[in-house]
Formats: structure tokens, sequence, C-alpha cells
């Protein structure tokens, strides 16, 4: 007993498994399609649940990388205003990916390098590498400088553990973000009442919108966006950017709660976390995304302006690390 991992050909790709026998946790990782965890059980009310939404298909056809799964979205996460900026002086374009703006980075889609897949005494863990240069060179051209993203799953009892490593292997600044995109089942499992559902996140302001883009001001929550109380899923049509988060200490959670089960799950973060991104799928009814960003949409152009948008920045040699973990609480 204890943790274990596998491995399995769907469709000509390669699936990695993680295992925890003594509490039926287990998840899949897709290194070769952006790395995207695609599907998590973690122990509710005596039995492993599935946590995450993705395609049935998934794993063997794996498509419309922005809506299954875990996509992981670096350098930048979300939206650049028509994919246009300027750091240091110089102007970049991005292709576009969602009209008129380009979206969610250059690492949602490509093969990553596997850089292990083992037990440890931390647990079951797969960790992957994305370098721009050799997994997306041809972004070369459209980010001020080359950049190295790695992370690390670990799954042990009812947590998985989510260690990410940024750091800038060139001499030229590094301006960088980063998120995930996972798509969360609420309630679990998926088919039961709505109504009787909790989502509850520790934030206090929204960033104000206009067509999807932050408009440089912050406002306090209004009814539809405060969810520090908890609203349920049941109803609910959201595509906004959420800021001035608490924390615990050093950490801070976004729960989903399944009433009628009497069991939560948690997304946990650090204080590198500064904004969440709620979205609801259109048609997929239970089916919600919490959105961890370590700065706001459009931060490149934002911060140019002199708002603090949390565009980070390393200089040459320099890294950061951070961790997310996904757990289940009854």
């Amino acid at each position: 007993m204890g943790q274990r991992v596998s491995t399995e050909e769907r469709g000509g790709r390669r699936v990695h498994h993680l295992h925890d026998d003594d509490t039926g946790a287990a998840a899949s990782v897709l290194p070769s399609y952006g790395f995207n965890l695609f599907d998590l059980k973690l122990p509710a009310a005596g039995k492993p649940r599935a946590v995450l939404f993705a395609a049935d298909a998934f794993a063997e056809k794996p498509s419309s990388p922005g809506r299954n799964g875990t996509p992981v979205l670096f350098p930048f996460p979300n939206r650049v205003r028509q994919g246009k900026y300027t750091f240091q002086g110089k102007e970049y374009a991005i292709p576009i990916g969602n009209a008129p703006n380009a979206i969610h980075g250059f690492a949602i889609d490509v093969p990553w390098d596997l850089v292990e897949h083992a037990v440890t005494p931390l647990g079951a863990t797969i960790a992957g590498r994305f370098q721009i240069s050799k997994h997306a060179p041809k972004a070369l051209d459209h980010w001020p400088t080359d950049a190295v993203l790695q992370m690390r799953y670990t799954l042990k009892g009812r947590s998985l553990a989510l260690d990410v490593t940024v750091s800038n292997p060139t001499a030229k600044d590094l301006p960088w973000g980063f998120g995930v995109h996972p798509y969360f089942r609420l309630p679990f499992p998926p088919g039961k009442d709505l109504g009787k559902t909790a989502i509850i996140l520790p934030a206090a302001e929204s960033w104000v919108l206009d067509q999807f883009l932050p408009t440089g001001e912050r406002k306090p929550v209004d009814a539809r966006l405060d969810f520090r109380e908890g609203q349920p899923i049941q109803g609910l049509k959201l595509d906004d950017v959420l800021t001035g988060l608490t924390y615990e200490g050093d950490h801070g959670a976004a729960r989903l709660v399944d009433r009628a089960l009497g069991a939560e799950f948690r997304l946990g973060f650090d204080r590198a976390i500064r904004e969440l991104v709620v979205y609801t799928p259109p048609g997929l009814d239970g089916v919600i995304s919490v959105e961890p960003y370590t700065h706001t949409t459009d931060a490149i152009n934002l911060q140019a302006r002199g708002v603090d948008a949390g565009l980070k920045v390393l200089k040459h040699g320099e890294s950061a690390t951070f961790r997310l973990t996904m757990s289940t609480v009854g």
C-alpha cells in the first residue's frame, strides 16, 4: 500500500498516473499536451470522487486546450490587449488567440520535457519542464526573453501539491505571470442538487472589466461577486477577475462545498497568487473554473500605465517559487 506511479498509452500518447492506494486518490497528467492534469480523484464522503472535468476522449485526442482539465498559462495568463505591448522601450506583438486579443501564453498545448515520474518520500510525483526556446521557439519573437517553467505535482493522502519554479536563463529582464485554469466539478458527483453547494472565495475586490479586460480600476465586490460567505453554483454566470485576497498567515484557499455530501474541495495557494479568475463555461452545468493567477489580465500593459497589476520581472539567473494545493475535507 502507499503511493505508486504508472503509465499507459492512449491514442499514441503516454499518460502518466499518480496513485495513493491508502485513500484511493489518483491523478493523471499528459506531458505531451501542455503538462495538463486532466483527471484528479480525491476522497470525499467515504470514497474517491472526480473533482476535475475534461472531455471523455481528451487523453486520446486532446483538443481545446483552454477548456479541459488544468491548462497551464505562461508566461502570461488570460488576455493581452490586441496582442500588443511595450516592454523596456521595445514593442512586441503576440498572435491573436481569442479575437481581438492574445490569450493564455505559450505552454498550454505543446509537449513538455518529462523530468521525473517516481515515488519519493513525499509521495507519488511527476515533474515537467517547459522552456520557450525549446518547446515554443516561434514565441521567442513575441516575448522579451526566454523563460523556463518547472512544475511538480505530488500526490499523497488526500492532497495534491503543485510546486512551481519560474527562472530566467538569459541576460535580459524577464517579465512573467503564471496561472492555471482548472475546471472543477461541483457537486461531487455531477447530477446532484446544484443548490446544495457553496463556492467560497477570499476576495474583497474585483477588477472593473471592459470586454473582459481590466480598465485599471478595482472596486469592492458587489453582491454578484461576493463569495466570502459562499454562493451556490446554481445559476451563476461568471467571467470575472477577483482580487484583494485574504490569507491566513501566508496561505489562502478557495473552497467548493457539497453540502449534500458534507464534503468540500479546497484550492490552496500562497501569497504569490494575488488574483482569482472565476469562470462558468457555457453549457457545462456543475462545472466552474477557479483560476489562481500571479497577476491580473493584461498586466503587462496595465503595469506600463503605472497600475499595480502584479507583473513580475526576473533578472538574469533569478527564479521564483511558489505552491498550490488541491485537497478535500469530509
